[in-house]
C-alpha cells in the first residue's frame, strides 16, 4: 500500500481527551480558505493531501494519506487512544445555517470503547455562549466503503464551528475519502479560467470585447482583464486550425454544481451545423464524468449573432468604430449529480472555432437525506 504522507503518535498522554470539547476547540495553525457566504459548498476534500487538517491524537495511533485501491484517501488507526484530523469552518458561512455534511468511509475491526461517543466518527462541534453542541454519524465494526452523513444546525450566535474526523477512545482502522460541507443556500461560483486562458482578444480581430464582472439573470461572470496578455480561450474549428484543439489543462471547480454557464460565442459560426463544435466534460468526485455536446446554431451562436438561439442567451453586446456587432452568449448546462465537480475541460469537435470568457457554476440547496444528528457530552 503506497503512502504519500503520514503522521503518527506513539506516546501516551493520559487524560489528553477527557475534558469535554478539548479536541474540538484548541487553537489551530490551519484555517479553511473559506468561500463567501452565499457559497453552498463550504468544503469539498478528497484528502489527496492533509493541507489545511491538523492531526490532534493521544495513545498509540496514526494518521496517513494511502492509495486504497482506485482511491487516494486518507487512513486513521488506533489502539485504544484518539486521532482526529480537524479543521475550522468559516463563521460567516455556517452561522444560522443548516449544515449537511457527506463523508465516504471504510472501516476495519472498529471496537467501542468505554463511552457511547467511543468510536470511528464524522464530527461538527458547534461552540456557542451556552456550551458546545456535538452533531455526530458514528460507526463501528468492519464496513466496506459507503457514505456516514450528518445535519447540523449552526445557530446565529455561534463562535466557532470545528470539523472532526477520525477515532475517539477506541481500536480498528477507518478510511476517509470525499468530505462535503455544504450550508442550506444557493451556491454561485465564477469559475477561475485564468490557467486555461490562451489569447488575448486583440489576436482575434474583435471591434469590441467585454471585460471585468458581468451579470446575467442574476448569474455573475468574471471576464479576465487581460493584464497577463490573456482574456479568454480560444480553440481550433474551421478557419482557425491551427488553434488548440483543447484546453492546456482542465480548470478546477472543486464545488457541488446543479447548473453551469458558459459564456461564449463562435468565430465564423454557422446558422446550424450537424456536428458539435465543442464537447465540454466535467470530471466528478465519484470517479465518473459527465459531457456536454455544444452545437452552432442551438448551444452557440457566432460572434456577430445577436438574436437568442435555443440555449444560447446574448449576455453582452458591442460594436465597434467598423459598425459590426459583437455578441456573447450564455448556455445553460444542467447537471444530474450530487457528486461535487473537480474539474471542466473542453475540446473541440468539428465546426466553428470557440472562444469561450467565463463559466460559473450554480448549486441548488443540497437535498435532505438520511443522517445522523444529535448532541452529546464528552464528544
Amino acid at each position: 500500500m503506497a503512502q504519500t504522507r503520514s503522521w503518527k503518535n506513539e506516546a501516551k498522554k493520559p487524560g489528553f481527551f477527557q475534558k469535554p470539547g478539548f479536541c474540538c476547540f484548541c487553537v489551530l495553525a490551519f484555517c479553511l480558505a473559506a468561500r463567501t457566504a452565499s457559497t453552498a459548498t463550504i468544503l469539498f476534500s478528497p484528502f489527496d493531501s492533509l493541507d489545511g487538517w491538523q492531526v490532534r491524537s493521544a495513545g498509540p495511533t496514526a494518521a496517513e494519506l494511502v492509495q486504497e485501491g482506485k482511491r487516494q484517501c486518507v487512513q486513521i488507526a488506533s489502539q485504544g487512544g484518539t486521532v482526529f484530523l480537524t479543521r475550522e469552518l468559516p463563521l460567516d458561512a455556517v452561522k444560522g445555517r443548516q449544515l449537511m455534511v457527506r463523508c465516504e468511509v471504510k472501516a476495519d475491526g472498529v471496537t467501542r470503547g468505554p463511552q457511547v461517543s467511543s468510536t470511528a466518527k464524522v464530527h461538527v462541534a458547534v461552540r456557542t455562549p451556552a456550551g458546545i453542541q456535538h452533531h455526530t454519524a458514528r460507526f463501528t465494526g468492519t464496513a466496506p466503503w459507503h457514505e456516514e452523513a450528518l445535519k447540523a444546525a449552526v445557530p446565529a450566535d455561534a463562535q466557532q464551528v470545528r470539523l472532526n474526523v477520525g477515532l475517539e477512545a477506541c481500536s480498528g482502522r477507518a478510511w476517509f475519502d470525499t468530505l462535503v460541507v455544504r450550508n442550506d443556500q444557493q451556491g454561485v461560483h465564477p469559475v477561475p479560467l485564468a490557467s486555461a486562458a490562451n489569447a488575448h482578444h486583440s489576436q482575434l480581430v474583435l471591434p469590441a470585447f467585454p471585460k471585468g464582472r458581468l451579470e446575467w439573470q442574476g448569474i455573475p461572470f468574471d471576464v479576465l482583464d487581460g493584464n497577463a496578455g490573456m482574456d479568454c480561450l480560444r480553440l481550433s474549428g474551421v478557419n482557425h486550425p491551427d488553434w488548440p484543439a483543447q484546453m492546456s489543462a482542465p480548470v478546477s471547480v472543486n464545488a457541488g454544481a446543479s447548473t453551469i454557464y458558459i459564456l461564449h460565442a463562435a468565430l465564423d459560426g454557422q446558422p446550424s451545423r450537424e456536428t458539435p463544435t465543442a464537447i465540454w466534460t466535467a470530471t466528478l468526485s465519484d470517479g465518473y464524468e459527465a459531457s456536454f455536446s455544444v452545437f452552432e446554431g442551438r448551444e452557440i451562436g457566432a460572434v456577430g449573432q445577436t438574436k437568442d438561439l435555443e440555449n444560447w442567451r446574448v449576455a453582452w453586446r458591442g460594436q465597434g468604430v467598423d459598425g459590426k456587432p459583437v455578441a456573447f452568449g450564455v448556455t445553460k448546462w444542467a447537471l444530474h449529480s450530487e457528486s461535487p465537480v473537480v474539474s471542466l475541460k473542453c475540446r473541440t469537435y468539428r465546426g466553428a472555432a470557440p472562444v469561450v470568457l467565463a463559466v460559473t457554476v450554480v448549486e441548488d440547496p443540497p437535498r435532505e437525506r438520511p443522517t445522523s444528528s444529535g448532541e452529546e457530552e464528552g464528544e
